[in-house]
């Protein structure tokens, strides 16, 4: 338990930053964890004057700036030290993943996106790892409105800077375009909510067999970098408050790797939690994750150490977005 204390103060202190100077993902801008109304109002800060609240307003117009936040946490199972991932192997480190988003506004619905891409590890000494950039074009895709129903569709569409960031260096990654965006239904009146993470992408790499060494630690051999994925995360939620809501999801993620001869199901995780809006700037989602029992043939045929069970994949997560302008 040594190294939980000084993880979790690294934590903290980096979730807390992030909310009042970080920015992220393009698709967390448009709707919320639980898309909830009260969070899109742009509400002055207590004890903020009203000349600042029309600055900040007014840099609005022409800025965005928003975030998004994956943190990886402490597996249930022997060791709450590590993370397990979904083929049970266990990374040393606690890891946070975050797109930073900074938009340049060409209308109120299209603006010049670009992502910086930063990865933390949390151990007894803090670890930064700038992971690239990612550039294209952001903004709603599609917006439904009707009587019985609203449909939201929004998001980015982009591409890695080639030459950027430890794991596509590493992997002599070229490009890899693709879409981040978030997909909500909501129906009128109901408690209930359909929200979904899109996510299909490309990779083109000079060297098939070169691989990173994040991954390597990790376990993961060349072979298994991607070449195609479609990936979706969809998720039903059930508002027991106006900021608050109960959520499950599921990772849906097919792909073809460098080593495999066409498209394949990959792991299919699960996640169970509570979503809590504060405000515009900070939404959290707190879960517990695991790849159940349908995955385990997969573990096996991915080399999973012999007795690895769908129990020690068990972990604690946490998603953490907001928009700040």
């Amino acid at each position: 338990m040594k190294l939980l204390f000084p993880a979790v103060k690294m934590f903290v202190l980096f979730a807390v930053g992030s909310s009042v100077v970080a920015t992220v993902a393009s698709a967390a801008k448009t709707e919320s964890l639980t898309a909830s109304p009260a969070a899109k109002v742009d509400t002055p800060v207590l004890g903020s004057s009203t000349s600042t609240f029309e600055k900040k307003s007014s840099i609005a117009n022409y800025i965005g700036l928003n975030y998004f936040t994956f943190w990886s946490g402490p597996g249930l199972g022997a060791d709450f030290s590590k993370t397990p991932s979904m083929s049970g192997r266990r990374d040393p480190d606690w890891s946070l993943w975050t797109n930073l988003s900074v938009r340049g506004k060409l209308s109120s619905n299209l603006a010049v996106d670009a992502q910086f891409r930063l990865q933390q590890f949390l151990t007894n000494e803090f670890q930064f790892i700038y992971q690239g950039i990612r550039l294209g074009v952001s903004g709603t895709l599609l917006k439904v409105e009707r009587p019985s129903y609203k449909l939201v569709w929004s998001g980015a569409v982009n591409s890695e800077i080639p030459g950027v960031g430890q794991i596509a260096t590493e992997r002599t990654q070229i490009v890899n375009p693709g879409m981040f965006s978030n997909l909500s239904f909501r129906p009128t009146g109901s408690r209930f909510s359909l929200f979904a993470l899109v996510s299909p992408r490309v990779w083109f790499y000079r060297d098939a067999n070169a691989m990173d060494t994040t991954s390597l630690k990790q376990g993961i051999q060349p072979g298994e970098k991607p070449q195609y994925v479609l990936s979706a995360s969809p998720s039903l939620n059930y508002d027991i408050s106006e900021k608050t809501a109960l959520r499950t999801g599921v990772g849906l993620d097919f792909r073809k790797n460098m080593n495999s001869g066409g498209f394949r199901r990959w792991f299919m995780p699960v996640d169970v939690g509570v979503s809590h809006t504060f405000n515009s700037m900070l939404s959290i989602y707190p879960n517990v994750t695991f790849s159940g029992p349908w995955d385990d043939q997969l573990r096996q045929q991915l080399g999973a150490a012999a007795g690895t069970r769908w129990t020690d994949t068990v972990s604690l997560g946490m998603w953490l977005n907001g928009t700040i302008l």
